[in-house]
């Protein structure tokens, strides 16, 4: 487990997959949330955050189900979209 991830992503809630369909990695934009267009709009957003020194990760999600999705670089986020072994999407991209 990461001890200090530049960005963090944790599912809110564990309710069913029909119920709540977004994705956990999503930009808020005003009052809704939306989905990346792409990795590089992602990590272009992450690389303008914060580094903590003590920084160990470039970017934590963390399903539902409990899964961690730890990406400890910026090559190491995935360019496609990620779904979850239980089904819920991790990251969409919108493109």
């Amino acid at each position: 487990m990461p001890t200090k991830p530049v960005i963090k992503y944790q599912c809110k809630a564990a309710v069913p997959v029909a119920l709540n369909p977004n994705a956990i990695v999503m930009k808020k934009v005003g009052q809704s949330y939306v989905n990346w267009e792409n990795k590089t709009e992602l990590t272009d957003f992450i690389d303008l955050l914060y580094v903590p020194p003590t920084s160990d990760t470039y970017m934590y999600a963390i399903c539902c189900c409990g899964k961690d999705y730890i990406y400890t670089t910026k090559d190491d986020v995935p360019a496609t979209d990620v779904t979850c072994t239980c089904g819920k999407k991790v990251i969409e991209y919108s493109d």
